[in-house]
């Protein structure tokens, strides 16, 4: 996947976000023993988002819709996962994003753009006599994660949910824990020539954006231009972050949604997360305090549940551990209507 300069993501799956470029195309194994259906819709006239649908040819009860994280991600990523949940009778939809694989328009990750074109394909994969009596669960990756909540925030709800290595609470909050991580996504949106003073120009800025939440980014960099110096904070280390699309994704809070949650949902995330602190992660969800939501940590597994070492740069990010194959596999097996 490629640098994406956006807030979040945070997301960066170098979240989220972020990531480099990635040969993540693989078509999955033994497909012709799978059945095929094609999805797609376009928006507006002019963006068509394209999709398939693969289930098993014996009975099946449960269909998982994955969507991605950040980066230019097709429908043939997560082809590993895909395949473990097919042969064990789960089928499985995937999509490419804007701009991505045969889907049209410009590649645009900001969660609101995801959002609406993942509402878009939602709607019309609704419509396919194939889902009649299934149960339908979203699997949100990172930045995914994030897109899957504000799609439940619209009143679309699946029958089960998994949040994986996906943000509680403030998804910009993840800035401070990549940029201590060393993560240099941000470096040219949040400049300092330490990490404690990058810090506290986020510190300031969120304070700043929570203090007017009904000013345009303009107008809260007017007041940031004209006060940051008393603070101790140059306009010039946070100019270049202070954007409206920016801004509209530091106001996301997914607590609300979380805590509103009356279906079986899974939160999961690897020990070795350096992009989504596993540790605010269930200090939140404590905080939250819904019993609905199971929270797991899988030890030694990162962001992508993969181990340490695993080369980024290609289709083998996606290969991830079988023990977190199997826990999922598990957990959804377990939900039932």
């Amino acid at each position: 996947m490629k640098n994406i300069p956006i807030i979040i993501l945070l997301f960066i799956s170098q979240l989220t976000f972020c990531q480099k470029k990635l040969d993540n195309e693989k078509e999955i194994e033994n497909i012709q023993n799978y059945n095929i259906e094609e999805i797609s819709k376009t928006i507006d006239d002019k963006i068509t988002i394209f999709g398939t649908l693969l289930t098993p040819q014996s009975d099946f009860e449960k269909i998982l819709i994955i969507i991605s994280g950040t980066g230019t991600i097709s429908q043939k990523a997560h082809n590993y996962l895909t395949e473990f949940l097919l042969e064990n009778n789960i089928g499985v939809f995937r999509f490419d994003k804007r701009g991505v694989g045969k889907s049209t328009g410009e590649y645009n990750d900001q969660a609101k753009v995801y959002t609406n074109d993942f509402l878009a394909i939602f709607s019309e994969l609704k419509k396919s006599q194939t889902l009649e009596n299934k149960e339908i669960g979203f699997l949100g990756h990172s930045l995914g994660g994030i897109v899957s909540l504000q799609t439940i925030e619209k009143q679309i709800k699946p029958d089960f949910l998994i949040q994986w290595s996906a943000p509680v609470g403030k998804p910009r909050d993840l800035l401070k824990y990549q940029i201590n991580n060393g993560i240099k996504n941000y470096d040219k949106l949040i400049i300092g020539e330490t990490t404690n003073e990058r810090i506290k120009t986020l510190d300031y800025v969120f304070d700043l954006i929570d203090k007017n939440p009904n000013k345009t980014a303009w107008e809260i960099w007017k007041i940031a231009k004209k006060e940051s110096k008393k603070y101790g904070i140059n306009k010039k280390s946070f100019s270049n972050y202070l954007m409206p699309h920016k801004l509209e994704e530091a106001r996301i809070d997914n607590t609300k949604t979380l805590k509103n949650i009356d279906f079986p949902t899974l939160v999961i995330i690897g020990k070795e997360d350096i992009l989504v602190d596993p540790n605010q992660s269930k200090t939140k969800l404590d905080e939250i305090g819904n019993s609905n939501i199971e929270f797991k940590v899988m030890k030694g597994l990162n962001h992508f549940m993969t181990k340490k070492g695993t080369d980024e740069m290609t289709n083998e990010i996606y290969n991830v551990d079988l023990k977190f194959k199997e826990y999922l596999l598990n957990w959804i097996n377990s939900q039932a209507k």
